[in-house]
């Protein structure tokens, strides 16, 4: 009984001391259990994950070892959104190159905003989608659904001096023609 004691109290020192000397970040902590590390063929390639800061490896004692170069900036992909119930306010105002397209949308609750993005399939004439998106600022908040007027910020728009009008799309309105003045 006590040489399995000393052997188990000896199992858990070493464990213990191994992870004391080499201390090992949150991203690689794991659940599954310890194996002994392989090598690798020289033949076979390793790529390393787009969206990973760093891939560790563990190395032939045990401790592990940073192996990927460090990750390049990149721009965080806009949330993805779905049409706004109503729009109110829309203007298109004229510019030099084009027109700038603002006005309100009314959102499910008050963690949305709402933003004019393309309307998918259509070049010309230029439409757009009133969507709401939950907002990044508002990650980790409980929002009550409550019906909110919000201000979607501004789109500047490349586009002919031709054209006369844009069209808007919503949940209750599919088609909200505005005239570019």
């Amino acid at each position: 009984m006590k040489l399995l004691s000393i052997a188990a109290f000896a199992t858990g020192a070493v464990l213990i001391g191994g992870a004391v000397a080499a201390p090992v970040s949150a991203q690689t902590m794991t659940t599954a259990p310890r194996t002994a590390p392989t090598t690798v063929p020289a033949t076979t390639a390793t790529t390393v994950p787009a969206m990973s800061p760093t891939t560790s490896a563990p190395a032939a004692g045990g401790a592990i070892t940073n192996t990927a170069p460090p990750m390049a900036m990149t721009m965080a992909p806009m949330p993805m959104g779905t049409l706004a119930i109503d729009a109110r306010g829309l203007r298109a105002q004229r510019t030099a190159a084009g027109f700038t397209l603002s006005g309100q949308a009314l959102v499910k609750d008050a963690c949305q905003s709402a933003r004019f993005d393309f309307f998918p399939g259509n070049i010309f004439p230029p439409q757009f989608n009133v969507n709401q998106f939950r907002n990044p600022k508002m990650m980790g908040v409980m929002c009550i659904a409550r019906l909110r007027w919000v201000t979607a910020p501004p789109r500047a728009v490349r586009a002919a001096k031709a054209q006369k009008t844009v069209t808007v799309h919503t949940q209750k309105r599919p088609s909200i023609v505005v005239p570019i003045q």
